[in-house]
């Protein structure tokens, strides 16, 4: 019989061999490569993010690679990199950028709007040089025309930059299997909030936020605990038979979800509390998480709804920070477990043989 140790290095040689998929809750279409040459400066200007700011005096490097080895060798500490992309017809889905591992955190910006970040910037450093980045951008961040995506990278130790891809943008059809899709605005408030999870309490004092988003990135900077969202929708009349599921997509870090005040479902650590939600690679880390919960028979009305989430951020990031974002039927849900769910069945069976 195999020793454990002998096991776990097959294992770990096995996994090296082999290309795996990751589960992502996003059915992506490739629109554009973004390798090749960028707009880059050491240093660091808020200003740097904005659409109209005039970086033609910039030098250009080459994206992916060190920027150690274009010149700045021994640099460490802030720069930016920008692209300008034209978009003749603004897209009909939200977007996903893949800027595969930056060296070593980083802050993504679209038009000069936040969307999202990997890691820790001073004062809190925290290095991310082995994390793949990939970040949905809302439809409505786009413009017709010239696009500006700016990324705020600071490196503290050997490699900077972006060093390794892909890089490249992609259009997410995840919307295309929704029935209703519910992202965009939605009412938001922090701390805890007594009967937020009613029907008919009054939100009409929260602040705005966009979702799918970290609210880091929407005025909410270092804010860590709890928060509320909620979202009034009317459900139309040809789901009004249907067996429905509602999609959160993933929410850093937990999350209890009400409709019209009844408990639809919910994810905490080690506590899965839904059927249908799925972790990555067979994990369930609350915050890779993917959120689909059933919606009970009859509790949807003819008129006004409301969804209501408490969630939990245990520490950096938070919020409903990816889609799809929506209402699906049962029948749209089966083609989109198909279409979404990439790990093999070969990984639980030596998983399996592992713990025999």
């Amino acid at each position: 019989m195999l020793t454990y140790t002998l096991r776990y290095l097959i294992i770990a040689t096995t996994a090296l061999c082999l290309n795996t998929g990751s589960l992502y809750g996003q059915i992506l279409q490739e629109e554009q490569a973004l390798e090749g040459l960028w707009k880059f400066s050491v240093g660091d200007n808020e200003e740097w993010k904005n659409r109209h700011f005039d970086d033609s005096n910039w030098e250009s490097i080459r994206v992916p690679a060190a920027w150690q080895t274009q010149g700045y060798e021994g640099y460490n500490g802030f720069a930016w990199y920008r692209k300008t992309i034209r978009l003749d017809v603004l897209p009909q889905y939200d977007m996903v950028i893949t800027l595969g591992r930056i060296d070593d955190a980083d802050e993504v910006y679209i038009n000069g709007r936040f969307v999202g970040k990997t890691g820790g910037l001073p004062p809190n450093i925290k290095t991310a040089y082995d994390k793949e980045r990939r970040y949905t951008i809302p439809r409505s961040y786009w413009q017709k025309g010239h696009n500006v995506i700016a990324i705020r990278v600071y490196d503290y130790y050997l490699e900077g930059g972006i060093v390794s891809g892909p890089v490249k943008l992609y259009s997410d059809i995840t919307s295309q299997l929704l029935s209703l899709d519910l992202s965009g605005t939605w009412k938001f408030a922090v701390h805890n909030q007594s009967r937020a999870e009613e029907g008919d309490y009054d939100d009409r004092s929260w602040s705005n936020i966009q979702v799918p988003g970290f609210w880091e990135g929407q005025g909410w900077d270092g804010y860590d605990g709890t928060a509320w969202y909620r979202k009034t929708f009317v459900l139309p009349d040809r789901l009004a038979n249907e067996k429905l599921i509602l999609l959160l997509g993933k929410i850093d870090d937990e999350d209890k979800t009400w409709i019209n005040g009844v408990g639809i479902g919910g994810v905490s650590p080690h506590k899965l509390r839904s059927s249908l939600a799925r972790g990555l690679e067979g994990t369930y880390e609350s915050y890779t998480t993917l959120r689909a919960y059933k919606i009970p028979p009859n509790l949807l009305r003819s008129g006004s709804n409301t969804i209501a989430i408490r969630v939990t951020d245990t520490g950096i990031d938070g919020g409903i920070y990816q889609g799809p974002i929506g209402i699906m039927t049962e029948k749209q849900y089966a083609q989109f477990e198909e279409n979404v769910h990439k790990e093999p069945d070969f990984w639980q069976q030596l998983r399996n043989w592992l713990n025999e």
